[in-house]
């Protein structure tokens, strides 16, 4: 009988989105979750070439050891950070939402993998993914910059948009316009997309910025990027 190429683990966001992509691509796959039973993920196991682990990093490993039979297969994890020599790994660069993409979204999805491991068409020779490889040792760095970017970005401007509204009641509509035009520079002119005070060199206007959140938890945070932008430029 022909093997059923993947066996996707899991039923958070990436998962759905691995099933939505292999649906749209034509990849065979079963799915297993926790809800089902372990004698239903041996029999599922016995049917397939790749155990794919859409699973959260602190799990992964112990569910490898957890069920070793497992490892016959080809298993490969999607943490941007972890680094282990029970699985192979492919990180997607992608922020998956709740909503699902269309394939032309999904084929342009860059996959990071590890440089000592296997190449991105070995795992998935179905898919045509734009695919990078960096040092197994450098992983924990590159994770951060996606989570400094990606995250913690998120963070600020969540806080940007519940201050307007809630203090000064300016609509969501208005505040999205600033977004939009600042992620506008970033993406067509990165190098110069910066600006206010830190380009322009205005300490007065960052020592005001400072004293008026001298009560606000996010004073460190501005306290901290000045530094940095500082110290990087030196």
């Amino acid at each position: 009988m022909r093997q059923v190429p993947y066996l996707i683990i899991g039923n958070g966001r990436l998962a759905q989105h691995l099933v939505h992509y292999f649906t749209l691509k034509n990849v065979s796959f079963f799915q297993w979750t926790r809800t089902q039973s372990q004698k239903k993920l041996r029999q599922l196991s016995k049917k397939i070439d790749k155990v794919l682990l859409a699973i959260s990093d602190q799990a992964i490993e112990n569910f490898i050891i957890e069920n070793s039979f497992l490892k016959q297969k080809q298993i490969i994890h999607f943490s941007g950070c972890l680094s282990t020599p029970l699985a192979f790994s492919a990180h997607p660069l992608m922020s998956f939402s709740r909503a699902l993409f269309k394939l032309t979204v999904y084929e342009k999805i860059p996959f990071i993998l590890e440089k000592e491991g296997l190449r991105f068409h070995d795992l998935f020779p179905m898919l045509k993914n734009p695919a990078y490889y960096i040092p197994k040792i450098e992983k924990s760095y590159y994770h951060s910059l996606c989570v400094l970017s990606g995250n913690f970005s998120v963070l600020l401007w969540l806080k940007f948009m519940n201050e307007c509204s809630s203090r000064y009641q300016i609509p969501p509509q208005a505040t999205k316009q600033y977004m939009k035009a600042i992620t506008k520079n970033l993406i067509h002119n990165p190098q110069a997309a910066l600006t206010g005070p830190l380009v322009r060199k205005d300490i007065v206007t960052i020592e005001k910025n400072l004293q008026a959140l001298k009560k606000d938890p996010f004073k460190g945070v501005y306290q901290a990027f000045v530094e940095a932008y500082h110290e990087k430029r030196t």
